[in-house]
This record gives structure tokens, C-alpha cells and sequence, in this order.
């Protein structure tokens, strides 16, 4: 599925530079180009973010908890 018209930017390549990091739009934007357009998508990239962030938070041990860093936004998420 293709989340970026305007830049032609798959759901597979957001999910690939959420995976490698990119917690928030505007890091997704600089990671693979979605949303550096019309930002119609800005909020499909946002839902790809918090479902990440949910399915992470999900397999996490809480022993873990220490290590991770925070992702950010998570005010969005909520």
C-alpha cells in the first residue's frame, strides 16, 4: 500500500524507518520522504507510529524497560 502519493512512499518503507528509528513524523519525513509533500499523509504516518510503538510496548520485558530509550511522541499515541 502506498502511504505517500505525492512521494510514492510504500507503508513497508514508513514501517522500515519507524523500525530503524524514526519516532515521529518529522523523522519519517527525513528517513524515507513520506509526508514531505501535500501532508495528507501526516496522519497515516502518525497511526504507523503508535501501532509500532503499541505492538513494541507489547513485547517488551519490563526488565528491559530501563534500556530503551523513550519514543517519542507519545502524547500522540495516546
Amino acid at each position: 500500500m502506498v502511504v505517500c502519493l505525492c512521494q510514492g512512499v510504500s507503508e513497508k518503507r514508513v514501517r522500515a524507518a519507524i523500525s530503524a528509528g524514526a519516532h515521529s513524523r518529522k523523522a519519517v519525513t527525513k528517513a524515507c520522504g513520506a509526508g514531505a509533500g501535500c501532508g495528507g499523509c501526516h496522519a497515516a504516518i502518525r497511526e504507523l507510529i503508535c501501532e509500532q510503538q503499541a505492538q513494541a510496548a507489547a513485547h517488551t520485558d519490563v526488565s528491559e524497560a530501563p534500556l530503551l530509550a523513550p519514543l517519542e511522541p507519545a502524547a500522540v499515541c495516546a
